[in-house]
């Protein structure tokens, strides 16, 4: 299903939280990259009808969100898991997701149970279907997030930081169970994980002071920091001057950095870009372009 966004601008007490944004999508699995502030949370709460624009359009499946009768249609095709997902206790899995069938409209009983067990047992929650929301894990709860998203068949799915918190056997798992849901449907998954998006999302847009500085493949973005990324190892002090470090881990005798910088930093040796490098390099030029 195709989404189209055309010059979105959000504000918040005068303050732009998204700025002008174009961005085109459709059908598959769509990463959303970008810092805390960058508006990644705001763009999904706007497509997902529960904010207002300032101005611009947002166009879902041939719907306009600016209209009533569009809103009422998106919201009958969109499965959402925010963040933060506020999840009744003292109801089971199962309970939950009749629930959330209700509220989608699905009115035949027998259906609409059938559908939830189809779906606990899709995110590998059947065996948990009869225990109560808050005797589960984070990563059961996630998962259950994920069921109650998918009630109702939906064509578009935004995920809000899916795998934050998760341990990694829950991480991977997860990624899974994504990578599934992007064959049949258009998903948004917006994370700052960079592992998430490398294994589940052939495209990515990376958000940065509320404007897209990056829409494309993600193999496009490693190529951001082609010729510009180098190894620095050191005993001393971590690398200074111009340049963005992307990366640092402990070796014996002191510390190796990835950097990427414009000319190589004192024995900085060229080494191949891969994703973490390529984000840092479109945050730099965000940077550069906003001073």
């Amino acid at each position: 299903m195709d989404v189209t966004i055309t010059d979105l601008t959000k504000t918040f007490g005068g303050q732009p939280a998204l700025d002008a944004v174009n961005l085109a999508f459709g059908g598959g699995m769509l990463g959303l990259l970008g810092p805390n502030g960058a508006g990644k949370t705001t763009l999904m709460r706007l497509l997902t009808g529960v904010l207002r624009p300032t101005s611009g359009r947002v166009v879902v499946g041939g719907h306009d969100l600016a209209e009533r009768s569009g809103r009422t249609a998106v919201k009958r095709m969109l499965g959402y898991l925010p963040q933060h997902l506020e999840l009744y206790p003292d109801l089971t899995a199962r309970e939950f997701l009749d629930y959330i069938g209700l509220l989608k409209g699905m009115a035949d009983r027998r259906v609409r149970r059938a559908r939830a067990a189809e779906l606990l047992e899709e995110v590998g929650m059947s065996a948990a279907a009869g225990r109560r929301l808050g005797g589960l894990s984070g990563g059961m709860r996630r998962r259950v997030g994920i069921a109650q998203a998918l009630m109702g068949d939906p064509r578009l799915i935004v995920v809000d930081e899916p795998t934050a918190g998760l341990d990694p056997e829950e991480r991977m798992r997860f990624r899974s169970l994504l990578a599934g849901l992007g064959e049949r449907r258009t998903v948004l998954l917006s994370t700052h994980i960079l592992d998430d998006v490398a294994q589940t999302c052939p495209d990515v847009a990376v958000l940065a002071a509320g404007r897209v500085v990056y829409h494309g493949p993600t193999s496009g973005l490693t190529g951001a920091a082609e010729g510009r990324t180098y190894q620095v190892d050191t005993a001393g002090p971590q690398p200074a001057g111009d340049l963005t470090i992307a990366n640092a881990v402990a070796i014996a005798g002191g510390m190796r950095y990835r950097v990427v910088a414009e000319t190589a930093p004192p024995d900085g040796l060229p080494v191949a870009p891969v994703l973490e490098d390529g984000y840092a390099a479109v945050m730099r030029d965000a940077r550069g372009r906003r001073r």
